[in-house]
C-alpha cells in the first residue's frame, strides 16, 4: 500500500472554488451569503486538497488535508493492518488509507487539533476492518483457511481484541474520549439495522434517503467534531444543527452509493442475494430506466441540490446565532462543510469501494439493469466469508449497543412486497375447507416478542452480554455454542429489564418509554415469561445440555430471589444491611454474569479448568453499584425520574444507617412517600440529595467502587498469569476502563 501518494497536493485554490466574500455576519462581514462558509480565522494545520488527481469530485467547496497529522495517521493505519495480519487476519479491502485520497481522518477533519485527531486513528482504522467482516468482505484463500464458521468467529475475536486494546489506550490518553466511544457504539448498533433495508419498499430517492438516515452509521460521525476541534458548544446548542447533520448524512449516503455502485453489484451477486442492491444508483436505474453511468449522474445532481440546501441553511443558522457563541458555531458549521468535502475527495481517490473492470460481475457504464452480468458460479478462486449471524458477537464491549435489531418496516424485497409477511398464502381453497378439523400450526412469535424487539431497538450498555466476548478470549467456545449462550443472555437481560421497569415503576429506559408503557403490562409480563421459556429451549441445544439446564435453573433461582428481596425492601420501606444488599445484588445482577461464565466453562475448548465466578461476581457488584450511583448523580443534575424507581441504592442504605436521627427520620419519610405516591417532586429529591451529602454517602459509594476496581484488576491479573502464553484480556480491561472512566 502506498504511503506518500496523498502528499501530491498544491496550495493553489482554483478560482471556481474560492470562498465567497460578502456575508453580513460579524465574523464574516465580507462573505457571500450563499457560498461556502470560510473557516473562522487562519488555517493552522491544513492545505488545500487539489482535486485534479480525483475523478468524480463535484462539490463546490474546496477540500483540505491536515498535513500535521497525515503522515502519523498513515503510520497508525499501517500498524493496525500489520497487527491484523500478525494476529491471523486475512486479506481486507483498502481501509482508512486511500492511495489518492489520503488517510481518512486527516481529510475529513482538516483543521482538527492533531493530538485529538490521532487519538482516534487506530479505532477508526480497525472499524474499516470490522465493516469488511460484518459485510462479508473479508476475502480468504481457501488453501490457508478452513471452516468458514470458525473463521467468522476467529476474525471477530481478533477484531474484538484489537478494538478493546485501542479503546483502553484511547481512554488512557484522554478520558474525555468516553463520549466518543459511545458515539462509535451507536454507530455499530445502527449498522445492524441497516441490514433490514433490503426489506423496505422504497417510494423513490427521497424515501430511501430518509430511511437510510434512520440507520446510517455515518450520521453519528459529525458528533465527533466537538472533540477533535475542541468546539465549546452545549448539547442544546449543538441540537440546533440537527438539520445540517441530516443533510450531510444524506450527501454522504449518495457519495458512497456513487463510489461503490459497481462493487455493490458484484458483492450482491457473489453473495447470492435476490433483486438489486440497496443503493440510490439502483433506485434511479429502476425508476428512470437509465444506464448505470446515467444513474450515477442523476444521483450526483441530487447531491449537488442537497449541497445548496446545506449552504443556504448554514448561513441562515449562523445569522440567527447569538453573538456570544457565533464564533464557535461558525467553526462547527464550517467543519461540517469540510467534513462532507473531505468525504467526497476521499471516496473519489479511494479504491476501497471499487472493483476492477475485469471482475466477472462488473457492470459496464452503458449497461441497464437487464444487461448486468449474473452469477455464473465457480468464477472466483477465493471464498467470501459468509454472513452467519455473528456480526454483533464481535463488537467491542464498548462499541456494542445491542446484539440484534428487529425491523418494523414493510416486508418487501427491493420494491416488491413479500406476500409471505402478511400471513396469507393466496390459496383461497384453504379457506373453503373445514379448518376446525385440520391440524393447526403453532402461532408466530412475532406478536409476543414485540416488547422484546422494542427493547433491542434501544441503545443499551448490556455489560453482561458484552462480557461474554471477554470470557470467550479465555474459553474459545465453538461458534454455535457461543451464539446460543449470547442469545440466552440477551433474552434474559431483556426479560429482567421488562420486569424491573414494571416493579420499580420508571417511566423511561434509555430515554424512551418503558416497554409496559408502550405495550401494556399484561403483554409485557407475558413476553418476559415467554423469554424465560425460550431461553430454556435454547439451552437444550447446547452439547452439554443437562448440566446447562442445571446451571440455568440455579442462576434463575438466584435472580428471582435477589429481585424478590429488592421488591420486598421497597414495598415495606425496610432498610437492608449492606451485607444483605450485596447478597441481593449477587442474585439480581450477578446471576446473569455467572450464568454466562458457567455455561461457557462447560462448553470451553481451552482452559476448561479456569473458574472465573468470583471475578464476574465482583464485576456485577461494581456494575450495579455504579449504575445506582450514576442514577443518583443525574438526580443532582435535575433528572426528574432517577429517584422514582423505588429501589435501595448503596448510597441510600449508607445514609439511612449512618445519619443522625433527624436526617434518618426525614429520609425514611421521603422514601415512604415515594412508595405511596410512586414518585417524588423535585423539592423532595433535592432534600434527599442534601441528606446524602451530609452523610457523605455519595463519597462512600465512590470509595467502594474504587476498592472493587482494584480487586477486579488484581484478580484479572491473577487469571492472566495462570494462562501461559496468553496476552492480556484487552476486552475485559476495556469493559472496566469504560465503566471506570464513565462514572461520575
Amino acid at each position: 500500500m502506498a504511503t506518500q501518494t496523498f502528499l501530491r497536493r498544491t496550495n493553489t485554490v482554483p478560482t471556481s472554488l474560492r470562498l465567497g466574500t460578502r456575508h453580513q455576519s460579524t465574523i464574516f462581514p465580507d462573505a457571500s451569503h450563499s457560498g461556502s462558509m470560510p473557516w473562522p480565522g487562519s488555517f493552522q494545520f491544513s492545505i488545500p486538497f487539489s482535486t485534479k488527481h480525483l475523478d468524480g469530485y463535484f462539490f463546490t467547496n474546496q477540500p483540505r488535508i491536515n498535513t500535521s497529522t497525515a503522515e502519523k495517521e498513515t503510520e497508525v493505519i499501517l500498524r493496525v493492518h500489520q497487527e491484523w495480519f500478525d494476529r491471523g487476519g486475512c486479506q481486507v479491502r483498502d481501509g482508512a488509507l486511500s492511495v489518492d485520497g489520503g488517510p481518512v481522518l486527516s481529510v475529513v477533519f482538516p483543521e482538527a487539533e492533531p493530538r485529538r485527531l490521532l487519538n482516534l486513528a487506530a479505532i477508526v482504522s480497525i472499524g474499516y476492518i470490522h465493516d469488511d467482516w460484518a459485510s462479508h468482505e473479508l476475502v480468504c484463500n481457501q488453501s490457508n483457511h478452513g471452516n468458514k464458521e470458525s473463521n467468522i468467529k476467529k476474525f471477530g475475536a481478533i477484531i474484538n481484541q484489537m478494538k478493546s486494546k485501542a479503546i483502553t489506550e484511547m481512554l488512557e490518553n484522554d478520558s474525555s474520549l468516553i463520549s466518543v466511544t459511545q458515539i462509535f457504539g451507536a454507530r455499530e448498533t445502527r449498522a445492524l439495522e441497516s441490514h433490514d433495508l433490503h426489506l423496505v419498499e422504497f417510494q423513490g430517492l427521497d424515501h430511501y434517503l430518509e430511511e437510510k438516515y434512520l440507520t446510517d452509521t455515518w450520521s453519528r460521525l459529525p458528533n465527533i467534531l466537538p472533540y477533535v476541534y475542541d468546539i465549546k458548544l452545549s448539547k442544546d446548542q449543538l441540537a440546533r444543527y440537527s438539520d445540517l447533520i441530516r443533510l450531510t448524512t444524506k450527501m454522504n449516503t449518495l457519495i458512497r452509493d456513487i463510489s461503490s455502485a459497481e462493487r455493490d453489484w458484484s458483492s450482491h451477486i457473489s453473495q447470492n442475494k435476490l433483486g438489486t442492491p440497496v443503493s440510490a444508483v439502483y433506485i434511479m436505474m429502476q425508476t428512470q430506466d437509465v444506464t448505470i453511468a446515467q444513474a450515477k449522474k442523476l444521483v450526483e445532481r441530487k447531491c449537488l441540490d442537497l449541497e445548496q440546501q446545506f449552504l443556504r441553511l448554514s448561513w441562515e443558522l449562523l445569522d440567527n446565532t447569538e453573538p456570544m457563541i457565533q464564533d464557535e458555531a461558525a467553526r462547527y458549521i464550517s467543519a461540517l462543510h469540510y467534513l462532507i468535502a473531505g468525504e467526497l475527495s476521499w471516496h473519489a481517490g479511494s479504491n476501497r469501494y471499487r472493483i476492477d473492470p475485469s471482475d466477472p460481475f462488473y457492470p459496464k457504464p452503458e449497461y441497464k439493469l437487464n444487461d448486468f452480468p449474473q452469477d455464473t458460479r465457480g468464477l472466483a478462486n477465493s471464498v467470501q466469508v459468509e454472513w452467519s449471524g455473528y456480526e454483533s458477537r464481535s463488537n467491542s464491549p464498548i462499541l456494542n449497543g445491542t446484539t440484534a435489531v428487529a425491523s418494523s418496516r414493510s416486508r418487501s424485497m427491493n420494491g416488491f412486497r413479500d406476500a409471505r409477511a402478511s400471513g396469507f398464502s393466496g390459496d383461497l381453497a384453504t379457506y373453503e375447507s373445514d379448518i376446525w378439523l385440520e391440524q393447526s400450526r403453532r402461532l408466530s412469535e412475532e406478536v409476543v416478542l414485540k416488547p422484546f424487539d422494542y427493547l433491542l431497538s434501544r441503545e443499551s450498555k448490556k455489560i453482561s452480554s458484552q462480557a461474554i466476548q471477554a470470557l470467550d478470549f479465555w474459553y474459545n467456545l465453538p461458534p454455535r455454542s457461543l451464539d446460543i449462550i449470547s442469545s440466552i443472555v440477551d433474552m434474559l437481560h431483556s426479560s429482567s429489564s421488562i420486569l424491573d421497569d414494571m416493579e420499580e415503576t420508571p417511566s423511561t429506559r434509555q430515554g424512551a418509554p418503558s416497554a409496559h408503557l408502550v405495550f401494556g403490562t399484561p403483554q409485557s409480563v407475558n413476553t418476559a415469561n415467554y423469554l424465560f421459556v425460550k431461553c430454556l429451549r435454547e439451552i437444550q441445544k447446547l452439547p452439554h445440555s443437562l448440566s446447562a439446564v442445571e446451571v440455568f435453573t440455579d442462576e434463575m433461582a438466584n435472580l428471582n430471589l435477589g429481585r424478590g428481596y429488592n421488591i420486598h425492601w421497597a414495598f415495606r420501606s425496610t432498610t437492608p444491611l449492606e451485607r444483605d444488599y450485596i447478597k441481593m445484588v449477587d442474585g439480581k445482577t450477578g446471576s446473569l454474569f455467572r450464568l454466562a461464565a458457567r455455561l461457557m466453562k462447560a462448553e470451553a475448548t481451552q482452559n476448561k479448568d479456569l473458574n472465573v465466578d468470583s471475578l464476574v461476581t465482583l464485576m456485577s457488584r461494581y456494575f450495579q453499584i455504579r449504575d445506582d450511583h450514576e442514577s443518583l448523580s443525574s438526580t443532582a443534575q435535575s433528572d426528574p425520574s432517577s429517584l422514582d424507581e423505588g429501589k435501595y441504592s448503596l448510597a441510600l442504605i449508607h445514609a439511612l444507617n449512618n445519619s443522625n436521627s433527624s436526617d434518618r427520620e426525614q429520609l425514611e419519610s421521603l422514601l415512604l412517600l415515594r412508595s405511596r405516591q410512586g414518585n417524588l417532586v423535585s423539592e423532595q429529591k433535592s432534600l434527599v440529595m442534601k441528606i446524602l451529602a451530609r452523610t457523605g454517602s455519595m463519597g462512600y459509594t465512590v470509595k467502594v467502587m474504587e476498592r472493587l476496581e482494584n480487586e477486579i484488576e488484581r484478580r484479572l491479573e491473577s487469571i492472566e498469569a495462570t494462562i501461559i502464553g496468553a496476552e492480556r484480556n484487552w476486552t475485559m480491561r476495556a469493559i472496566m476502563d469504560y465503566l471506570r472512566v464513565g462514572r461520575s
